[in-house]
């Protein structure tokens, strides 16, 4: 198999992202000559390396190469919210929530990091295309979750769009058994005019920080026992 039959195969097969291991399976050879190959596939610019082991051809989608990096992943936060097109905000690196702890990595003007998640918390996400990504009701409840990657502005922003579902984000919410991502949830569906429903509502004793990144100082909201540290319209 030469060159450009092998980046032909791949085509129609409809891969765009592949490891070192398709490529050995694809060629029929041993490891050592497919590394080779896929060098030299690289030096005339068929093809491109991501990062060691994982190749793309050129064009292909930023977020399916994404998703591919680590396993199990899948593309949350702002970005997911962002490639949903419910965000006034463009990212500045592709999110990733990954199960271990993974270095970013840099690819073309493309930055991908990844946030590590509890495996109990990988659900809530499909594939579009070739791409995993969150549903946006999780992507949210990922963000109440590890602050800083998501702006509650923008979770605030997408709550407001007909299209989400609440019941979908209580199930969430639900799964991910945490109450104090319950409570900024329930919090902020009250803020975007919607009913959070019971399944949100716990008996806490202690207030929290509706954002944990800024300074302890704000109203209180007695319902939610949260501590109204950020403005949101």
């Amino acid at each position: 198999m030469n060159l450009d039959q092998f980046r032909e195969t791949l085509e129609k097969a409809g891969i765009t992202v592949f490891s070192g291991g398709d490529a050995a399976r694809i060629v029929g050879k041993p490891p050592g000559y497919t590394k080779l190959f896929l060098y030299r596939l690289a030096k005339k610019g068929k093809i491109l390396r991501v990062q060691q082991g994982i190749y793309c051809l050129p064009g292909a989608d930023e977020m399916e190469i994404a998703s591919r990096l680590t396993y199990p992943s899948y593309v949350s936060f702002l970005s997911a919210l962002s490639f949903h097109r419910l965000s006034t905000q463009i990212p500045i690196a592709i999110q990733v929530a990954s199960a271990r702890q993974k270095t970013p990595v840099s690819f073309g003007n493309t930055r991908i990091e990844f946030i590590k998640l509890k495996r109990q918390a990988f659900f809530g996400f499909r594939r579009y295309g070739n791409a995993i990504v969150a549903e946006p009701e999780k992507a949210i409840i990922d963000g109440l979750h590890v602050p800083g990657h998501l702006p509650l502005s923008e979770a605030l922003h997408a709550l407001k769009d007909e299209t989400l579902r609440t019941s979908a984000l209580c199930d969430y919410a639900q799964q991910f058994a945490s109450a104090i991502v319950k409570r900024r949830l329930g919090f902020l569906l009250e803020k975007a005019g919607r009913e959070p429903g019971e399944t949100l509502k716990g008996r806490p004793t202690r207030y929290a920080l509706l954002s944990p990144l800024l300074r302890k100082k704000g109203k209180k909201d007695r319902k939610w026992m949260l501590i109204v540290n950020e403005v949101l319209e």
